[in-house]
């Protein structure tokens, strides 16, 4: 059901990076978290609409009442608010991502994976920011987390995939 909520509200969207659709991006994600073992429903329908609230005319309050509380809840945290300055947007969006609940953190980290593919091949003048701020979000949440989260094979690809992107 999220799957085709996502493929219905994104529609034809395609990506700026590469031109691919938007759900080839979505559907990346959750494959990199069943790659990783992480494969509880929930989890996995908000990996699908991880873009909605962001990227089309989806409310929360849509998502609440088609998806459900917990749903929703991890879409929200998964949500960038952008007020023009892109340094203090990467700032919020890392410490609001650092204090999401674990299965935010688990979709952030495989959007990480997926996007930083793509910037790698498409976009090199703009990697190197980019790259800096991913790493900022996977730093302040493993101190928040700690060995619990560094520990995880999917936060270790993540880290491994923004130093990789770097060179």
């Amino acid at each position: 059901m999220a799957r085709m909520f996502a493929v219905h509200k994104h529609g034809s969207r395609r990506r700026s990076l590469d031109g691919a659709q938007t759900i080839a991006h979505l559907e990346n994600v959750v494959a990199i978290l069943k790659d990783h073992g992480h494969d509880a429903q929930d989890l996995l329908a908000s990996a699908y609409l991880h873009d909605c609230l962001e990227d089309t005319d989806t409310t929360l309050q849509h998502l609440i009442v088609r998806f459900g509380n917990p749903i929703a809840e991890l879409v929200f945290w998964l949500t960038d608010t952008y007020d023009g300055n892109r340094m203090s947007n990467a700032l919020k969006s890392a410490w609001r991502l650092s204090r999401a609940p674990w299965d935010a953190k688990l979709i952030q980290m495989a959007d990480i994976v997926d996007n930083c593919r793509s910037i790698r091949l498409y976009d090199q003048a703009f990697a190197a920011s980019y790259l800096d701020e991913k790493r900022q979000v996977l730093r302040l949440m493993a101190e928040r987390e700690g060995p619990a989260l560094m520990q995880l094979s999917l936060f270790q690809r993540a880290v491994a995939v923004t130093d990789l992107a770097e060179r």
